[in-house]
């Protein structure tokens, strides 16, 4: 009944000054907002501490990392987060177990930390993060008018300019840093040395693992029809797509819609052309291409990469997170789906 209270005379104290006469009284684009918003904080968080912009943080478990900072120190932080309403419902979440819990979980989507780029959040998130420290886990309540990627300096320029709905933000800061390329590199770098140590890059950013010689050096003719299977993983092993059916119920991606065979790809020799996938000609991605260009009949291969070769920053779908180095486990069968090289 207390914290019915509160909100209960905010909202009261806002109906008088919104049925107040508009020549006696200023009101601003928030009032009402702001009165609402402090009794439910007051009624439900009467202990939470403000952020330099106005959102509160309501539990807080300090990191012993690098200070994230402000945009400019730290342009991208590594995080899982959670997004709810002021009534607990989620509506964003990276965790593994809520998703379970909500009964929204699919195996093959990815759950876990994900490159968070702070160009692309909203204010309130950033004041949030810029007192954080690596390895720290917040909750706060972040205002309407703070859920803005406009920036202002200071917090009566936002209650002027942006309304909003209010969200609660729970993150947890496991790595930051201000170069998202260079982070990947040093992703790659660190999972080459530590599983396929001696083997260099062939470009910057890719990486090709020869697993079983090919059978034959005979070359492949521009736009023949190659036959092959593969299977697409992330650096964590966590696989999101293959041909192969055993594969596909080992990592819990089995569609019994889907049919499990040797695809094909449509060879290039030309430079300016692209390889492309199945019936539809589909381009493939870059590192995909550019490993495949690099095998024979026979060969099994892994294109390991960055995702400028990959999905870049957008990644793809809820399975492949935007910024991914990918791997790819390429065996090529040559032109039919039996293996043999020659068409007779």
């Amino acid at each position: 009944m207390k914290q019915l209270t509160y909100i209960a005379i905010a909202l009261a104290a806002a109906a008088t000054l919104a049925g107040s006469c508009a020549k006696s009284v200023s009101t601003g684009k928030n009032d009402t907002n702001v009165m609402y918003y402090n009794a439910w904080i007051k009624a439900h968080y009467p202990d939470a501490t403000k952020t330099r912009l106005g959102a509160s943080i309501i539990e807080d478990t300090p990191g012993t990392g690098e200070l994230v900072g402000d945009i400019e120190k730290s342009p991208y932080v590594y995080a899982t987060y959670t997004v709810k309403d002021l009534e607990g419902n989620i509506s964003s979440t990276t965790s593994r177990v809520l998703s379970q819990m909500l009964g929204s979980y699919d195996p093959v989507n990815y759950y876990g930390d994900h490159v968070v780029s702070r160009s692309d959040s909203n204010a309130g998130l950033n004041d949030m993060l810029s007192t954080m420290r690596v390895g720290g886990t917040r909750t706060a309540v972040i205002p309407g008018w703070l859920m803005t990627q406009a920036e202002y300096d200071s917090e009566e320029e936002y209650l002027e300019n942006v309304t909003g709905t209010e969200a609660i933000y729970t993150v947890s800061v496991a790595d930051r840093f201000d170069d998202v390329i260079q982070w990947e590199l040093d992703s790659l770098e660190s999972y080459m040395s530590h599983n396929y140590p001696g083997v260099d890059t062939v470009s910057k950013g890719f990486y090709y693992v020869q697993l079983k010689a090919p059978v034959s050096d005979v070359e492949f003719e521009n736009e023949a029809r190659v036959y092959i299977n593969y299977t697409g993983k992330l650096l964590n092993g966590q696989a999101f797509d293959t041909t192969i059916q055993d594969t596909a119920k080992v990592h819990g991606l089995y569609s019994a819609s889907r049919s499990y065979s040797p695809t094909f790809v449509n060879w290039s020799t030309a430079p300016s052309k692209k390889i492309t996938l199945g019936e539809s000609s589909s381009d493939v991605i870059e590192g995909f291409s550019k490993t495949i260009s690099m095998m024979k009949a026979g060969e099994v291969g892994l294109g390991i990469f960055h995702s400028v070769y990959g999905y870049s920053e957008n990644g793809s779908g809820n399975t492949i997170p935007g910024y991914s180095p990918l791997i790819f486990q390429i065996q090529i069968l040559g032109l039919n789906q039996d293996g043999s090289i020659d068409e007779e």
